[in-house]
């Protein structure tokens, strides 16, 4: 029974790693200084499901010095979402947090932003989380799993770039290399404009 056991463990961690999964890491910079990184994920799950998480952290000062760790996290099956989770920490007090998640065998979601809840009724295919690891069509709009609002994103005439537009009319850049995969990504938070780098990428 002992060798079985082993057995069965062998197959199971031999099953478990030869599922797909990527892994991106990102340098953050603010005018040129470096502030932090992004680790963004893509795993695969069973049940057609795949896995996509998003963990940032900056240190920076403007007035004060500041800490900031925010995390997104998303469950896509059979290509539809059906959970996420979005928390954002400044010097380890939450400031924001939401999260979504489908009812079972419904086209509708649950969703929780701070306290308040509420309901998203048509089903979810594109978030934020997959821009890093592939390019949208030319004109798209995409989820966001922080805010649970639509934004606007179409290709520039730039080969490979991006811009997002979300509701307040704040600007968000990304630039794609031939794998389809996110290299660049300049966003504001406030007032102040962030310039994410892929780690030895083009």
């Amino acid at each position: 029974m002992g060798r079985l056991k082993v057995l069965i463990i062998l197959l199971f961690i031999h099953f478990s790693t030869n599922l797909y999964s990527q892994e991106l890491i990102y340098d953050v910079f603010v005018e040129e200084k470096p502030v932090g990184n992004l680790l963004v994920t893509q795993k695969d799950l069973d049940s057609g499901k795949v896995y996509y998480s998003a963990l940032l952290n900056l240190e920076y000062k403007l007035f004060t010095p500041t800490k900031m760790v925010q995390l997104r996290e998303a469950i896509y099956q059979n290509d539809t979402l059906i959970q996420a989770y979005f928390v954002d920490k400044r010097n380890d007090s939450k400031i924001a947090e939401s999260k979504i998640e489908k009812l079972l065998s419904k086209n509708y979601y649950h969703t929780l932003m701070d306290t308040t809840k509420g309901w998203h009724e048509k089903p979810i295919i594109k978030s934020e989380l997959k821009l890093y690891f592939k390019k949208p069509k030319s004109r798209d709009s995409i989820f966001s799993e922080a805010t649970h609002k639509y934004n606007r994103i179409a290709k520039l005439p730039e080969e490979s770039r991006y811009m997002m537009v979300n509701e307040e009319g704040e600007k968000t850049i990304i630039k794609y290399n031939n794998e389809g995969e996110c290299i660049q990504h300049n966003f504001f938070i406030g007032a102040v404009e962030y310039r994410m780098k892929l780690r030895n990428g083009e």
